[in-house]
């Protein structure tokens, strides 16, 4: 009889959960939230944000979520002059909005950090083109990885990403027969990490290529 009870409660706990983790949407019902990873980092933000205001979560409204990545565990809201662990951190920054006030939350797993600066400009949290594009990189990098060695995407991680102005078109990593035009190309030296092994990818943002390349497993 206990066992049956604890089963049925169990059932009941994760059918809310599930419930929990349903899509996130705007007042017009278009989805803004779309993954369980971005519904998950919303309710993250939701539930620091709320402590933080002593609001019930639910008075708390997502205005926009985007994937982003930062080179310490601050998460890039780090007071100045401040020190942060200098770690490759990936997460969700997290707009939000109580009543007239809009405020900015950087996610990583189940860890959030209220950055300074209510009244968040909507506009503020769009990333720059060219972090954008990094981002775009990273996933193909990531893919062709994947694709290289045999392994799901979700288990290669990024270890580290960097600028980098490159001489030529060939990105220091010319594919045989390709053209090359000697003139500086802006980029990103990008390195992903999979069982202990790093990999290192060379991209202009447009093309993302491994060097040194990897046979394919």
């Amino acid at each position: 009889m206990l066992r049956t009870v604890a089963m049925a409660l169990l059932a009941m706990n994760a059918a809310h959960a599930l419930e929990d983790m349903k899509p996130i949407t705007d007042a017009a019902g278009k989805p803004v939230a779309t993954s369980p990873e971005e519904t998950q980092a919303v309710q993250v933000a939701r539930q620091k944000l709320a402590g933080q205001l002593r609001l019930a979560p639910e008075g708390i409204v997502l205005e926009r979520i985007a994937a982003h990545t930062w080179n310490d565990a601050s998460m890039g809201c780090g007071k100045p002059g401040s020190m942060a662990l200098q770690v490759i951190t990936e997460g969700y920054a997290v707009a939000l909005r109580a009543g007239s006030t809009r405020y900015r939350v950087h996610v990583s797993g189940d860890n959030a950090v209220i950055c300074t600066q209510p009244l968040l400009d909507h506009n503020k949290l769009r990333r720059p083109s060219h972090a954008r594009g990094l981002d775009l990189m990273i996933e193909r990098a990531r893919q062709d990885l994947a694709g290289k060695i045999g392994a799901d995407p979700a288990d290669i991680h990024l270890f580290s990403s960097q600028p980098q102005r490159w001489a030529d078109t060939g990105l220091a990593c010319p594919r045989s027969g390709e053209s090359v035009v000697t003139r500086p190309v802006n980029g990103y030296r990008i390195a992903l990490k999979y069982r202990g092994r790093v990999y290192t990818y060379h991209s202009d943002l447009t093309d993302v290529r491994a060097c040194p390349a990897i046979e394919t497993e």
